[in-house]
């Protein structure tokens, strides 16, 4: 079924019928659902078939085609509208703009011109759709909409320049105010264990507990982070008792309406909202080195001045691993080389920690597919182990240096030719999606540049002209089967729009899609 319905206006019947037969209307998402030969039968025609494209002459019997538009004016109808004019019809032409309409061509008007019109105003009817779902769905999952912003800055993505005011069309202007406190609140292990069902209606219970409870707070937001896990960001600055009165009565509510004891560890203070990300980080990992104990359900994060090298050695996590993914590896000896010096000078507790959290943090990162086949709370389990079995830093940083340059080798077996192989085995699983060298290279763990440079360097053609390659590949293929519209090929193959896909086609076959599947059908 076409997608947009179109009307034509003439008063000369042989016009009307060469418009209608000038187009493969259905190729291209369109149908032509009917023909008037006035702007009164137009109009009649417009409330019964509601169509999106109107095109019309100027000059006709009874009723004028610039009647005809101030009409649907005043009836408020929402539809583009095409006017065909001839030469000596200057003054029409000036009143017909003024009047709001779309496009206006001369007649006579060549089919290809026509065609380019109406794609340009297809993709124009597109893209003011899906601003209506985008809007609607923001009014309506506003609270959707908060949860993923916070989740893109737990994970560490930049939310981006002007993420203020967006943040506060959404109810996060506290959050982009900065003074941040993340509460990582997670259910006990054994009740993880339970069936599914039983799981999932705990974990609805504790949920709605949690938003009921923090629904009196202007700068507070929950999410679900993983299976019996949630973080509720706070953005106002609790004074510590505050701070303490408030989670323990956190605590105690889940527990009244629940008889679950969760256990809730509490990050320290963090000044701006890009924090986010270690803030997380510095809690998920203090949870999991701590453990679970049930005497001591409520953990507040706190720093001593011993602990002062330990977070400078937090900074450099990112840089590490892209010197791991590029194969860097002079730029990461001269980084042990630096940290030696800081690390034998920490005391036992905080360098035990810090390896730790570095070790299993670098190993989810960079080998996320070994990660996924091993278990990880096991993996956690013989990890803490072995870090507890170093009495003294040398031997701790030995054992460190050790496991790093392992995760290197399991890493980097041949790193230009894997990261060139995954890149084109995402590239061919997501080309129909808006695939940008930036996402690719994020899920490759490496920089946007090093990326660029290495796939010119081993394809010898730039990312984006190998993206069109595969594109126009499988446009070419599904154009083989007649049941599949041209505009249809072109969402499929992920352009949105179908004049760019159709002179990217042309470009790249030397005919429009139309033709090419004249030619091999």
């Amino acid at each position: 079924m076409a997608k947009y319905k179109v009307l034509i206006v003439d008063d000369e019947n042989f016009i009307r019928e060469r418009l209608k037969g000038a187009i493969p209307w259905a190729e291209y998402g369109m149908q032509v659902v009917g023909l008037a030969e006035d702007g009164v039968r137009a109009l009649e025609l417009l409330e019964e078939l509601k169509p999106d494209i109107i095109i019309t002459d100027i000059r006709m019997p009874g009723m004028t085609g610039l009647e005809m538009i101030m009409a649907m004016q005043r009836q408020k109808q929402d539809v583009k509208i095409i006017i065909l004019s001839g030469f000596g019809e200057f003054e029409y032409a000036r009143e017909a703009i003024r009047l709001g309409v779309t496009e206006y061509l001369l007649k006579p008007t060549q089919p290809d011109e026509l065609l380019q019109t109406l794609m340009r105003i297809i993709d124009e009817l597109e893209h003011s759709r899906k601003s209506q779902v985008q809007i609607q769905h923001l009014y309506n999952h506003l609270d959707t909409v908060r949860s993923q912003a916070i989740l893109e800055l737990l994970a560490g993505n930049h939310p981006g320049y002007g993420w203020e005011e967006e943040a506060a069309n959404v109810g996060l202007s506290w959050i982009a105010a900065g003074r941040i406190r993340l509460f990582y609140i997670s259910m006990p292990h054994l009740l993880l264990h339970q069936d599914r069902k039983t799981l999932e209606v705990m974990q609805f219970a504790i949920q709605n507990v949690l938003i009921e409870t923090i629904e009196g707070y202007d700068s507070m937001c929950l999410v679900r982070i993983s299976r019996g896990k949630w973080v509720l960001t706070l953005g106002n600055q609790l004074m510590d008792k505050e701070l303490q009165e408030f989670t323990r009565s956190l605590f105690d509510i889940v527990i009244l309406n629940t008889k679950v004891s969760l256990h809730i560890t509490v990050s320290e203070l963090g000044d701006h909202y890009l924090e986010c990300s270690k803030l997380y980080w510095e809690v998920e990992k203090t949870a999991e080195y701590e453990g679970q104990d049930t005497n001591c359900p409520i953990r507040f994060i706190t720093r001593a001045d011993k602990d002062v090298a330990y977070d400078r050695w937090l900074k450099p996590m990112q840089e590490l691993m892209d010197w791991i993914a590029q194969g860097e590896m002079q730029q990461i000896y001269q980084w042990q080389g630096q940290m030696e010096k800081a690390f034998l000078n920490w005391d036992l507790t905080s360098a035990r920690r810090w390896c730790f959290e570095w070790l299993i943090s670098l190993r989810d990162h960079m080998l996320p597919q070994q990660a996924a086949k091993e278990e990880s709370v096991e993996i956690r389990h013989q990890l803490r182990a072995q870090i507890m079995g170093q009495y003294q830093n040398k031997e701790l940083l030995q054992y460190f240096n050790q496991q790093l340059h392992q995760i290197i080798r399991l890493r980097n077996g041949d790193i230009t030719h894997h990261s060139i192989k995954k890149a084109k085995e995402i590239i061919q699983h997501k080309y129909d999606q808006d695939i940008k060298l930036s996402s690719v290279a994020e899920e490759l763990g490496i920089s946007t540049v090093y990326l660029s440079e290495l796939f010119k360097k081993e394809t010898n053609i730039t990312f984006r002209e190998y993206v069109m390659r595969i594109r126009m590949t499988e446009a070419a293929e599904k154009l083989k089967d007649p049941t599949v519209k041209v505009y249809e090929v072109s969402y499929l193959v992920g352009y949105n729009k179908v004049e760019h896909f159709v002179k990217l086609f042309k470009k790249y076959y030397g005919m429009t899609p139309s033709e090419y599947r004249g030619a091999v059908v």
